[in-house]
């Protein structure tokens, strides 16, 4: 194993921690329960950064973690921003608010990703929308990509923020989507070769159940993951 795959393990067992320990006390989440599912997603994330972002991460989780700070939770609660204001307004106390120059760094990252997240929805519609809605617009029926995204972001450090930043830009420049790069590391461990072959299954499924393919939401039902 290499020090970079040593690292993405680190982060994930951090976070695997700290996500098993939201709403502490109270009845676990299904997804809570599944740790495979949880480690093939973040992975996923993590093997497309660079080795100077995923350093940075990691130091971010053990300072959180000596400091006593969950950012897991911090992710969820800064979701609520959009979607529950009086909840997130008495959650406030248990956040380390951001600063403005890591909302402003996380604000470019985010609108980078979701303009590459935007052209995934419309070339792979039933892998890409057939989960989260794209815009913040859309809260109100299940948590968007666009809060999801910059609420995950805000809880980075502005030493990772930044790394992430260059490390996004450097691939726009030669041509290349982070967020495509994501979604084919998913795919894989899913077991599909690429995001064609991942598509064309998804598709095949949808048609046998009678799903329609949307951008938008008809229901809250059919948003959640």
């Amino acid at each position: 194993m290499d020090e970079k795959q040593r690292i993405i393990e680190n982060i994930v067992s951090l976070e695997w921690e700290m996500f098993t320990a939201v709403n502490e006390g109270e009845a676990r989440a299904n997804c809570q329960e599944d740790r495979i599912t949880f480690d093939g997603m973040r992975t996923a994330q993590f093997s497309a950064w660079p080795a100077e972002a995923i350093t940075s991460y990691q130091d971010d989780l053990l300072n959180a973690r000596q400091c006593g700070r969950n950012l897991v939770e911090e992710k969820y609660i800064h979701m609520m921003e959009t979607t529950e204001p009086a909840r997130y307004a008495a959650l406030l106390t248990r956040v380390a608010v951001p600063s403005d120059a890591v909302r402003s760094r996380a604000h470019e990252v985010a609108d980078i990703l979701l303009e590459q997240t935007r052209i995934l929805f419309e070339n792979y519609p039933y892998i890409s929308g057939n989960g989260r809605p794209l815009y913040s617009a859309l809260d109100f029926c299940s948590i968007s990509v666009e809060t999801y995204q910059f609420s995950e972001l805000l809880t980075y450090s502005e030493k990772t923020l930044l790394a992430l930043g260059e490390h996004v830009a450097a691939l726009e420049k030669s041509g290349v989507s982070l967020a495509r790069v994501i979604l084919e590391n998913t795919v894989r461990f899913y077991g599909y070769e690429s995001l064609d072959t991942a598509e064309k299954a998804a598709k095949v499924r949808a048609d046998k159940l009678g799903i329609q393919v949307s951008f938008g939401c008809c229901s809250c039902e059919e948003c959640e993951i």
